[in-house]
């Protein structure tokens, strides 16, 4: 079977770790990615409970060469909302050397190509020539805490010289990119409570306190209206990005209207005013709202002051800020900021810092040329917004870098309604781990 037919196969199982009702979709996702990886000569399947399954593997025939430990997900986001795909999630579509299905840059697509890598070297050559580690979770859109557990206790197995993860993207289309900074997260929800029950807004307004109301109020306490967050303390850690940094940025093929235009699709891009593009999204920290529930949404009116509203939030971190310093201060600020007649605690889900890496380290310089001679065009350094709390992980507990090869495109629509991967940057992605792996 091709890879591409793999890939298929693969995005076809809805393995959204989130949804309870989905568990065995994504158990059958594990047990596919553990058949895939049974060329190499020891693969498991771990458990945990109550977790979803963690899959290793490792082939470690090529002494004095270095080790190096692959790392992906097999699990998706929630496709929502069903109605603004043009085809349905689970069923890939190919059309314009892309295929469109949920998972499909996010990280089923990149995942494999590290699997295919792996399988053509030991196919075509009968070995690996390097030392080679697996780990592939289940979790990474939920919370990612069966590897949270597992990798600090499991430094001796999982030792390497370096982490190879594909879950980024290239800067723009045919110019290749190696990721070496990564925000880091606070996810969490602030829970509002007003009334002991929901009242008629006739009867009770203008005396009971309303917690919709107070959540708007809790909000713009936190960030003004020109996109700075007022917590107090939340910016002491953070620094500029370097002049070396700032200079290379500034070169990057980066077209202003298009991206917002076509990338974002509003009339106007907010923010800190004075920064650029690259500033706010890599190098300043954010405070953004992806959903509040409570009070009467339903089709007709309901006129009712809720009892209870929920928020869910999330504040993305650079370098040097600490996840807890930054709950903690938090939590004081949703206390400080709570209307009279409101309860309102902020609830922290989960939390990873701000990670980056040293563009001279000479395996990520190995990777870099390998991007290179593949894509025929000199890499790129960026960084992302994004977060993947692994490469924190792997950097605090197992003390190694991450090369954050990825192969996505700005326009792929990762979290969105369809999602996409562009296939000549799936194919080329396999041959550039491969060759990668060849000058090691």
């Amino acid at each position: 079977m091709t890879p591409l037919n793999k890939l298929i196969e693969f995005l076809r199982i809805p393995s959204i770790s989130s949804d309870p009702t989905h568990a065995a979709d994504v158990r059958r996702a594990a047990e596919w990615v553990a058949a895939e990886l049974a060329v190499l000569p020891h693969v498991e399947v771990v458990e945990a409970p109550g977790r979803h399954p963690l899959v290793y593997a490792e082939s470690l025939a090529a002494p004095g060469k270095p080790t190096l430990l692959l790392y992906g997900h097999y699990d998706v986001q929630p496709p929502d909302p069903l109605e603004l795909w043009h085809s349905p999630p689970f069923e890939p579509v190919i059309k314009n050397d892309n295929i469109y299905a949920r998972g499909a840059c996010d990280d089923k697509g990149q995942t494999l190509i590290l699997l295919s890598a792996l399988r053509r070297l030991i196919e075509r050559d009968g070995r690996l020539p390097c030392n080679i580690k697996v780990l592939i979770e289940g979790e990474e859109e939920s919370g990612g805490e069966h590897i949270e557990a597992y990798v600090p206790t499991h430094t001796e197995k999982l030792a390497a010289d370096a982490a190879v993860i594909c879950d980024t993207e290239m800067f723009a289309p045919g110019l290749p990119a190696l990721c070496v900074g990564l925000r880091g997260i606070v996810y969490g929800e602030i829970h509002v409570q007003g009334p002991a029950q929901d009242l008629h807004s006739g009867v009770y307004g203008g005396v009971a306190p309303n917690p919709m109301m107070a959540m708007a109020e809790i909000f713009t306490a936190l960030k003004n209206r020109d996109g700075l967050i007022t917590i107090p303390g939340f910016y002491d850690a953070v620094r500029p990005p370097s002049p070396e940094e700032t200079r290379a940025w500034s070169s990057l093929p980066f077209d202003y209207e298009h991206y917002r235009k076509t990338e974002v699709g509003s009339s106007e891009l907010t923010g800190e005013p004075g920064l650029s593009v690259f500033d706010r999204t890599w190098a300043r920290p954010t405070f953004e709202v992806h959903g509040i529930r409570g009070g009467f949404i339903g089709e007709g009116a309901k006129t009712v002051i809720p009892a209870v509203a929920v928020a869910k939030v999330s504040f993305r971190l650079v370098p040097d800020q600490d996840p807890a310093t930054i709950v903690d201060q938090i939590k004081a600020a949703v206390l400080a900021a709570t209307p009279k007649g409101i309860t309102a605690e902020f609830k922290l889900l989960h939390a990873a810092p701000a990670s980056s890496v040293d563009p001279s380290h000479p395996l990520i310089a190995k990777a870099a040329t390998a991007l290179t001679q593949t894509f025929g065009r000199e890499t790129v350094y960026i960084r992302s917004g994004g977060s993947i709390p692994i490469v924190g992980l792997f950097q605090q507990a197992l003390g190694i870098p991450s090369i954050l090869m990825g192969f996505g495109l700005p326009d792929d629509g990762l979290h969105s309604p369809n999602e996409k991967f562009h296939l000549p940057n799936f194919h080329k992605g396999i041959d550039t781990v491969e060759t990668f792996l060849l000058s090691l």
